[in-house]
């Protein structure tokens, strides 16, 4: 089962994006859709239907929920052997060259 981790971060306009939770008068509102409108500003539509334009340069307080990626496991039973280096090669040249009429 995946945590979350919810973080609150300083951004500016520009950095935007959805799934954001920005508080106007004290509401919360979760940001469904970011456009960019005249002068580089951010039209932000909310998913209760409020609408906001932001500046680009005005710094604001976002939530935002991130959910961790999982690191893969170090591969399991898969040695080298030494002086077998290229052993898997072998197979794939005589493949290329049979397929190209040269000699390896």
């Amino acid at each position: 089962m995946s945590q979350e981790i919810v973080q609150t971060v300083n951004i500016t306009g520009d950095s935007v994006r959805r799934g954001d939770v920005i508080s106007v008068g004290g509401i919360p509102h979760v940001v469904a859709d970011v456009r960019e409108v005249n002068g580089r500003r951010k039209l932000l539509r909310f998913e209760d239907g409020n609408t906001y334009v932001l500046p680009r340069a005005m710094t604001i307080e976002v939530t935002r929920v991130y959910i961790p990626r999982r690191t893969a496991a170090p591969a399991q039973g898969r040695m080298t052997v030494p002086g077998k280096a290229g052993a898997q090669a072998q197979p794939a040249r005589r493949m290329l060259s049979a397929a190209l009429g040269a000699r390896y």
